[in-house]
């Protein structure tokens, strides 16, 4: 048994990872370093420590120094964190296989390391972290590793910003621009025709046939056009960063941001690297100075400004399909009669692009204020209470009805999944230049932020409910707040914007669901503020 390692250690942590100088390697020998690491391990795991229990984790693919980078490293760290003291062991190639990363991080680690008593094994040596010797030694590879990891890391850096002046594409093979492909050996962008005529398509669209972007994201779904994440749908926002993105006339921009206290910091343009014919464009520089042009226009637009104030249903109807918010879509028609005179025909539907489900927006909205009538104001109410109480007592729903996909709890759920989604397509995007730091963060914030409301959501109904609680809400009160805001509704004279605040205040959200060719159902969720600030109320 080795003399380092006490009886109180039971388990072995053995971490392989590919550094920079493997990465390196590999390229020019074709051989796999990551099995020469495991081979290595695994034979003195073996003859050493065979009465140990281990396990071997592998960081494939990595050749990242930040811990952050390494989603495996992250794991072992999450678990050394919950272990108890001189219980465990980690052993490596060598001491720089745990990180050349920031003092912060470093600092982090070697913290885990002597609060845990985690003993380190090399091949050549086993460290107690008691051993003031030993600590000493490992502080210093630590330290000398970090200087290491920072000079590579200038020299990196300086090395892009020369690179990205002569034109070169420095965010490699991982940031490459939708209709392009890049070069390994040039280190340039090159037209990938099989996007890059999408390109000239949507670029087409806006100047020439003055087409928005919702209505160019509907022409390439109908198209049968993937978008840039192998999806059915585009995105109006994707479109709008192809429009804006000087890439497609040849341009480079590198640096147009900085990093300070792990914040990303806009430049001023004085400060950005900026290569102009750096590749072959997709799209002359007039139309693209048009295509700026159009944008500009439309932004100083009144009609936009007044357009600003949300209709009716606006963020209150979900698609039942795929969880996603349901959209107003809006379009005048003249006809000419036979007598020569004109008629005039207004098509408003909410529809759900991605499912492809239209409904009339008047019909769907006329079916919510009977829901509210006859479901919630003309009803007894003990059948209110009931449902109220059924609303926030998650077993009584499972056990009334069975899970479906328009069960409340599995609906949220599905809807965090699709904003976690949103947020990896935000990260992928801004990997290949098709977003600036600037707009990822603005998306970014506003998909948190819906994020924390649907989490909200989802404790508030899966948190333990008494009865009794619901007992001592006044409903009767609640159900004459509703005949209010119905009466205010139908009979007020309200702005668009006024009636949305009323739904949105009394539902939460409401499930279309398609049961036919212009039929639907709707399911109506109370909003939960209603009755926490009723109990909250009752309870003082």
């Amino acid at each position: 048994m080795d003399s380092k390692l006490p009886s109180s250690v039971k388990y072995i942590y053995a971490y392989i990872r590919r550094s920079r100088q493997d990465l390196e390697r590999e390229k020019k020998t074709d051989q796999d370093t990551l099995a020469e690491q495991r081979a290595l391990l695994e034979r003195i795991l073996n003859e050493r420590y065979q009465h140990y229990d281990w396990d071997l984790y592998e960081e494939v693919g990595s050749g990242a120094d930040a811990i952050e980078e390494r989603p495996v490293f992250r794991h072992i760290i999450e678990e050394l964190q919950k272990v108890k003291p001189r219980t465990v062991a980690i052993m490596v190639k060598d001491i720089s296989r745990l990180g050349r990363g920031s003092y912060e991080q470093m600092g982090f680690l070697e913290k885990i390391i002597l609060e845990k008593c985690i003993y380190i094994i090399t091949p050549f040596q086993t460290f107690d972290p008691l051993d003031d010797n030993d600590m000493e030694y490992i502080k210093f590879h630590m330290f000398f590793a970090n200087m290491e990891y920072s000079k590579i890391t200038r020299r990196m850096r300086e090395a892009r910003y020369t690179y990205a002046v002569q034109g070169r594409w420095m965010t490699g093979g991982g940031g490459i621009p939708y209709g392009y492909k890049f070069n390994s050996f040039t280190q340039r962008l090159e037209p990938d025709e099989e996007t890059a005529w999408v390109v000239r398509k949507i670029f087409d669209y806006y100047v020439n046939h003055r087409i928005g972007y919702n209505a160019i994201s509907t022409k390439l779904r109908e198209e049968g056009i993937p978008s840039p994440t192998e999806k059915t749908y585009w995105k109006p926002m994707v479109i709008r960063r192809i429009l804006r993105n000087p890439v497609y006339i040849g341009t480079v921009q590198f640096r147009t941001t900085r990093l300070r206290n792990k914040k990303k910091i806009k430049l001023e343009e004085k400060d950005w690297i900026v290569a102009e014919n750096a590749h072959p464009p997709l799209i002359d520089k007039q139309t693209f100075e048009k295509a700026a042009e159009i944008m500009e226009e439309n932004k100083n637009s009144p009609k936009v400004r007044l357009d600003f104030e949300p209709q009716p249903l606006a963020g209150l109807i979900v698609c039942s399909s795929c969880g996603n918010k349901m959209q107003r879509q809006y379009s005048r028609q003249y006809y000419t009669k036979k007598d020569g005179t004109q008629s005039v025909y207004d098509k408003e539907f909410l529809n759900c692009l991605a499912c492809r489900v239209y409904m009339k927006y008047r019909t769907v909205e006329q079916e919510i204020l009977r829901i509210l009538q006859e479901d919630f104001i003309n009803v007894d109410t003990e059948i209110l209470r009931q449902r109220l109480e059924e609303m926030i007592d998650l077993d009584k729903m499972k056990q009334k009805n069975s899970v479906n996909p328009t069960d409340r709890v599995l609906l949220i759920q599905k809807q965090l999944e699709s904003l976690d989604g949103e947020l990896t397509a935000l990260r992928r995007m801004l990997r290949k230049g098709q977003i600036t730091d600037e707009e990822y963060e603005k998306d970014r914030a506003e998909i948190l932020k819906q994020k924390e409301e649907k989490e909200r959501q989802l404790y508030f109904l899966q948190a333990e409910t008494h009865k009794e609680q619901i007992e001592e809400v006044n409903v009767e009160s609640i159900q004459q707040g509703f005949k209010t805001l119905y009466d205010l509704y139908v009979n007020g004279d309200l702005s668009k914007g006024e009636k949305n605040e009323i739904l949105r205040g009394i539902f939460d959200y409401i499930v279309l669901e398609k049961t036919g060719k212009g039929k639907f159902n709707l399911h109506a969720y109370i909003n939960p503020k209603i009755i926490l600030n009723t109990i909250s109320s009752a309870s003082h």
